[in-house]
Parts: C-alpha cells; structure tokens; sequence
C-alpha cells in the first residue's frame, strides 16, 4: 500500500485534514500524518457566516500522535 503524507500543525484546520486522510484510505493509500514535534495538535473549525467579512474560529477535536 503506498503512503500519502498530510502534514499539520497547531490550529490545523480539521476538514482540511480530516476529508483528505479518509479519502485517501478510500482510495487505497496510508495516510501518513506528520507534525514537527510528537505531541497533541488541537485542531480548529473557521466559521464564515453569510455577510460576514471575517471567519470564527472554534475549537475541534485535537488530533492525537500514534
């Protein structure tokens, strides 16, 4: 099986991270995750509600090292 590496980091942007890691299982590939440092990375939601000239940013699940 081929590895595909997704690189985060703090405030990583949970879809962006976490479509293409489960796209890539289904289409046959190991998402490999990397960080520059082994720890806990707290991952974040942005929010643009229409009309609005600035995004929200929420907390998300935070993304654990194996």
């Amino acid at each position: 099986m081929e590895k595909v590496l997704i690189i985060v980091g703090d405030a990583t942007e949970t879809v962006d991270t976490l479509y293409p890691f489960y796209r890539l299982i289904e289409g046959g590939y190991q998402p490999v995750v990397a960080a520059p440092e082994k720890r806990r990375y707290q991952m974040v939601m942005h929010e643009v509600r229409p009309g609005w000239t600035i995004t929200k940013e929420w907390e998300a699940t935070p993304s654990t090292p194996t």
